[in-house]
């Protein structure tokens, strides 16, 4: 849920304003995969109009000059309010070439990102997701890793917020895979301020395109899905009636360019309501639809809807795609049902040569 106080940061990743950093050193063997146990919590009660983040370095191997495999990341995530507060928290994996830096809270001088979650929880409550990535084609990276994470209570209250994750890397020699950053946006629903781009008719959507500069192979999508209702206070919408609500999620993949996609961008360059039907008319009859990520919360007789649907993507291409430099990446954001919600996206792409 973007605010006054959040500003966008490398298409999509946002930079909150309170820092907080830690140095850890990870031993590693120099053969066989090996396993760089990052573990990390921290208790915030921000100040009214602003949120912490926070920055764990792991040097593994010779650090930023070592060349790494990363082979799989799995654990958990969770987000613990103590208030009823709506609250969320971003988490981001960075890396370094060169030389691994003091201290980059800002990630000004990263190389690249390999992965990215949002964790979002409506309610007094511990939330807990998942995280289960395989990787048969390794992401790049180096020996420098970061976890950089921030986040919390939009506007007041206590949140805990916990990683527990096992990343499986390997030295490499070369790999010539590369990261696709800029799949990930974040819409709102049944309200008409925040996020990137709002709406308060029912049937409208979000189609979010961007252009590919590099000819390849997409060989996976991966990351993760938050799609949440707010917390029922007069900070944010109204919370969900009826039978139930849901939310739509479409990857495709349009050869030739985004078209008429691009063309309906506001002055921000985020995309503009239209109704779900006519952006799905929009697409060209070669798009290849790559993903569908639908989800849906049924709401007791007589109550409101208040719950966070939290989904992993991992799509692997058993025939890698072929694309071309000026092709397409249009992620579909829709909603059904009513009453105020927050959706969200936190998907990469792996390209091979």
């Amino acid at each position: 849920m973007k605010t006054n106080w959040e500003n966008a940061v490398l298409g999509g990743i946002f930079m909150l304003a309170i820092a907080g950093q830690c140095d850890l050193w990870a031993q590693a063997g120099a053969s066989q995969p090996s396993v760089l146990h990052i573990q990390q919590t921290q208790t915030t009660l921000p100040p009214n109009g602003s949120v912490p983040t926070f920055l764990a370095m792991y040097h593994i191997l010779a650090g930023a000059k070592s060349p790494v495999n990363v082979l799989a990341l799995k654990g958990t995530l969770s987000l613990k309010n103590d208030s009823q507060n709506f609250s969320q928290v971003l988490w981001v994996l960075p890396f370094w070439q060169g030389q691994c830096p003091a201290n980059d809270i800002g990630l000004q001088n990263v190389a690249g990102f390999l992965w990215i979650d949002i964790t979002k929880n409506p309610s007094r409550s511990t939330a807990s997701f998942p995280v289960d990535l395989t990787f048969p084609n390794p992401l790049s990276a180096t020996g420098c890793i970061g976890l950089y994470y921030g986040g919390g209570p939009v506007f007041a209250g206590e949140t805990t917020m916990t990683a527990d994750l096992e990343l499986t890397y390997s030295p490499t020699t070369s790999n010539a895979n590369t990261i696709i950053n800029g799949l990930g946006g974040e819409y709102c629903f049944g309200q008409d301020w925040g996020c990137q781009n709002a709406t308060v008719i029912d049937g409208e959507a979000f189609a979010a395109p961007i252009s590919l500069n590099t000819s390849g192979h997409l060989l996976e999508i991966y990351g993760n899905i938050s799609d949440s209702t707010f917390d029922g206070t007069k900070n944010f919408g109204p919370l969900p009636t009826g039978a139930s609500w849901g939310t739509i999620n479409d990857f495709y993949l349009l050869p030739g360019g985004c078209g008429i996609f691009t063309q309906n961008l506001n002055s921000q360059g985020f995309p503009n309501p239209a109704p779900l039907s006519t952006l799905y008319g929009w697409l060209p009859k070669d798009a290849l639809h790559l993903a569908s990520v639908p989800q849906v919360e049924r709401i007791p007789t007589g109550q409101k809807g208040m719950a966070a649907l939290q989904n992993q993507v991992e799509t692997i291409f058993s025939a890698p795609i072929k694309v071309n430099a000026g092709d397409c990446l249009v992620t579909i954001y829709g909603r059904s049902g009513n009453g105020a919600t927050d959706n969200e996206t936190q998907v990469l792409g792996l390209m091979g040569p």
